[in-house]
């Protein structure tokens, strides 16, 4: 905690009662004390959240297209300006290093990944650049991003950005002024995340949530919430260096059509001739039971999967978890125990629920 910074904004969100932790080596509002009331603001109207300690990477160069199209497993080339799409980076085993979202302008391709992640990234993407003309800038630290999400956020960053985004689907990217507004699905709420540089962070702030005031800021507990009812998995929880990206479901940061990459043959063999015998899914704890991550899940007395992450949530009034279950009992419908080291040490049961997540309205 202490050798977390804090951002540009950490007094405008102490004056607004912010409680603070540590994310990604920053000091963020964990909530603003009533992280399932801000969950519920989110849902019912427009929530923005403070998430300026995800890592931010800037590609330039007269080769960092084809740098970029031989690392990640989506493509970068084909892509206009202005659009973008979701990508990992693999081992040569097809297991996963990071994944991020990638938006490419017309001479530069920006990076967004988890908390924490873009030193490391960094430090790979250097590594392997060789002979490319490509430049790889972690500008983690210079950059602040809002997301706000939620039915009227449209029209809030219409309205006080003046940026048009009826028409933008997911990744599709447009500057306005001192901000890039960016399409993204972090909560299941249709969503757009403000990039902003640290120097007009203030005035970002007073344009998106004064004069009037906007309520419906939400901090770190509330975002965990949200994106577990939309289950979403996220690297470092529901995803890690032993993951395949197909074990996860996260199809659409694959590209079977692109050529090579890094972990290609891998991923090519598992989709055209064989398969995983993991794969992400969602649960719901029965009555006033919960599951939490690390947990492991029983059929009797075999052990068929385990939960990565975990929420009570105010939308559907229950406890929910996402986890991996193996192949076999991928269409289980009978009651599966949750437990720790041992079957003796079950304490409550959930149902496995269906492969889509518990919501969605993202659009």
């Amino acid at each position: 905690m202490e050798s977390a910074k804090k951002t540009p904004l950490y007094e405008r969100h102490a004056a607004q009662g912010a409680v603070f932790g540590e994310t990604g080596g920053f000091f963020l509002p964990k909530s603003y004390g009533d992280p399932e009331g801000e969950a519920k603001a989110a849902r019912e109207s427009v929530g923005v959240i403070d998430i300026s300690s995800r890592g931010k990477l800037m590609l330039s160069g007269a080769d960092h297209i084809k740098f970029l199209q031989g690392m990640l497993t989506n493509d970068v080339k084909e892509k206009s300006p202005g659009t973008g799409s979701y990508a990992a980076i693999l081992t040569p085993k097809g297991k996963m290093i990071s994944d991020m979202r990638v938006f490419k302008n017309e001479d530069s391709v920006y990076m967004d990944t988890e908390p924490g992640t873009s030193g490391n990234i960094a430090e790979l993407l250097h590594k392997f650049r060789l002979s490319y003309k490509a430049e790889v800038l972690d500008v983690t630290e210079d950059y602040c991003v809002f997301h706000v999400c939620g039915p009227g956020c449209g029209e809030l960053i219409e309205k006080r950005l003046g940026v048009d985004v009826k028409q933008m689907k997911e990744y599709d990217h447009r500057a306005c002024g001192e901000a890039t507004v960016m399409k993204l699905n972090r909560t299941g709420e249709t969503g757009f995340d403000v990039l902003f540089e640290n120097r007009g962070a203030k005035k970002i702030w007073e344009l998106l949530l004064e004069n009037p005031p906007v309520p419906g800021l939400c901090g770190q507990e509330a975002l965990e919430t949200l994106r577990i009812e939309a289950g979403i998995p996220v690297y470092g929880k529901d995803m890690d260096i032993s993951t395949i990206p197909i074990e996860a479901g996260i199809w659409d940061a694959l590209d079977f059509e692109k050529g090579c990459y890094v972990g290609q043959e891998v991923i090519a063999r598992i989709k055209w001739r064989g398969r995983v015998n993991w794969h992400l899914a969602y649960f719901e704890a029965q009555q006033d039971g919960s599951a939490l991550p690390g947990d492991t899940l029983w059929v009797k007395e075999k052990k068929v999967g385990r939960i990565t992450s975990s929420t009570y949530s105010p939308t559907l009034g229950k406890n929910i978890s996402i986890g991996y279950i193996r192949r076999e009992f991928r269409d289980f419908q009978g009651e599966i125990s949750v437990g720790r080291e041992h079957l003796t040490d079950k304490t409550t049961n959930i149902v496995k629920t269906t492969e889509k997540p518990f919501y969605s309205r993202f659009e």
